[in-house]
């Protein structure tokens, strides 16, 4: 039995359900876990909330105002360092660094002074930059030796003012190369090699795939009732398109191209859409904000004749996990994570931007999901289940602890 805490922005949401298989896994395999969390809900008494609204919003600003990132929120990490002495974890889990809650060298002096491995999951590349938390759109690659002149300053986590690339690169490289201890771990293979890229190059590195829960997102269901409920025409294919936030970065204006391109033979819904951008939808177009809960969604993926999905960088995209999972074939740009998840018969991926060549992609998965649905949900068992994901981190966390000497 070990005890591990586990550290992120949120315990509820995307990345907290994440955290939270990983905990309740642990916790089957009969160790001691704790998750430390500063924004939203809680989870459960298992939680400690550290940290308040005044000091993530002065963090915020900050941030904005300076491009210094990950290094305000003092006061909040000594909290969270007292209540982590207080439970001795014999091992950290942290998740994402960023999102004005933490400030990252205080806990990697802690980790470092402590001598207390760390296995770090990297949601997305903002370990890596000297500032955004993705770069595939810039086609930058300064990470790889140095930031400077960051071409997306304005962008999350957005500097109004000063750009402090170059010295948030040399900072994070100090301080996240400082641990002998550090486990990197990726949700894809892309990221994974482009971790293997960057300055963290020297850490010990896995790819654990993330899952989706395979019990909900299931095919099945009256798909004629929901098309007919979402005014799809008879004869026509059905295009589902989700993000939230669905901007730029998604593919918000390639996807309204493409409908735009099959306009005669399907009809797209978007799903994740500000009103704003529902009442400026062309005809033709639907436009959902956001589902009456996660069965909701789950019907749209089962009516659906094909998963459009522009994004033009995603690290692992849990809506082409979720598509499958419910037997809809995807069609994606070819960036990130999608050529991982996206083979054939089950999906296909296009050179980003070609958006005539996605609308092909997609129609022609449309007319093959008949055949295809039940390889979809073959490959989703297979390789996007989150209790096989949350088992595999299981056995990532008794492999450190015993090279430490902390498991039998």
């Amino acid at each position: 039995m070990a005890r591990i805490a586990f550290i992120n922005t949120v315990c509820t949401g995307s990345h907290g359900r994440i955290m939270e298989d990983l905990r309740r896994a642990a916790e089957d395999a009969g160790h001691v876990c704790r998750v430390y969390f500063s924004r939203g809900a809680s989870a459960g008494p298992h939680c400690v909330r550290f940290g308040n609204r005044a000091e993530i919003a002065l963090h915020g600003a900050a941030s904005r105002l300076l491009d210094a990132h990950a290094l305000f929120s003092r006061g909040a990490t000594r909290q969270l360092l007292r209540e982590l002495d207080e439970f001795s974890p014999d091992l950290v889990h942290l998740h994402n660094a960023h999102g004005y809650y933490l400030n990252a060298p205080m806990l990697f002096r802690w980790l470092r002074e402590r001598e207390i491995p760390l296995v770090w999951t990297l949601h997305d590349c903002w370990a890596l930059t000297g500032h955004c938390s993705h770069f595939v759109r810039a086609n930058c690659e300064k990470w790889k030796t140095g930031c400077y002149a960051c071409p997306l300053k304005g962008e999350y986590p957005a500097s109004l003012l000063f750009d402090r690339s170059r010295q948030n690169w040399q900072w994070k490289k100090r301080a996240f190369t400082s641990l002998e201890r550090l486990t990197v771990v990726t949700p894809s293979q892309w990221l994974g090699e482009v971790a293997g890229e960057s300055f963290l190059r020297g850490a010990a590195r896995r790819v654990i795939g993330n899952g989706v829960d395979l019990k909900l997102f299931t095919p099945g269901g009256d798909t004629e009732k929901t098309r007919r409920e979402m005014g799809i025409p008879p004869g026509k294919k059905l295009l589902l398109s989700v993000a939230a936030p669905f901007d730029a970065r998604k593919g918000f204006a390639d996807a309204l191209q493409i409908a735009d391109m099959l306009r005669e033979k399907a009809v797209l819904v978007m799903v994740g859409l500000t009103r704003e951008q529902v009442e400026s939808l062309p005809r033709g177009v639907i436009g959902v904000e956001r589902t009456e809960g996660p069965e909701a969604l789950v019907a749209l993926y089962r009516a659906a004749d094909c998963l459009l999905n522009p994004t033009y960088e995603d690290t692992y995209p849990t809506v082409n996990m979720e598509a499958l999972a419910c037997g809809t074939p995807a069609a994606a740009y070819g960036v990130c994570g999608c050529p991982e998840q996206l083979e054939a018969p089950c999906g296909e991926t296009v050179p980003v931007g070609n958006a005539r060549a996605l609308a092909e992609a997609a129609l022609a998965l449309c007319a093959e999901k008949p055949k295809i649905s039940a390889a979809c949900r073959a490959k989703a068992e297979r390789d996007f289940d989150r209790e096989k994901a949350a088992k595999a981190y299981t056995k990532l966390y008794e492999e450190v602890l015993h090279e430490k000497g902390k498991l039998d």
